[in-house]
């Protein structure tokens, strides 16, 4: 793998970072709003196993965590394909 590879991959998990901080600071309050209204895809729902306390720390962590790591993979290989790599 040559040098403008990784930079393509770095630049490509960049966009896949900046992604998830846009989620993060735009999606994720509607998720919250949505989840404490009792909304989630249009349908009223009712969860009777969690409090909706542990729904909404589950989702914070999902948001801020796995899912800028994911991205940043995501990124990363897609920014290699565009390139011309993998």
């Amino acid at each position: 793998m040559d040098q403008a590879a990784l930079i393509a991959g770095s630049l490509g998990a960049f966009v896949g970072l900046a992604i998830a901080l846009v989620a993060n600071l735009v999606v994720l309050p509607a998720v919250l709003k949505a989840q404490e209204d009792g909304f989630i895809m249009g349908r009223k729902t009712v969860l009777s196993s969690m409090t909706p306390d542990t729904v909404a720390r589950i989702t914070r962590f999902m948001y801020r965590v796995p899912m800028p790591l994911l991205f940043a993979f995501v990124g990363f290989l897609a920014g290699l394909k565009a390139y011309g790599g993998y």
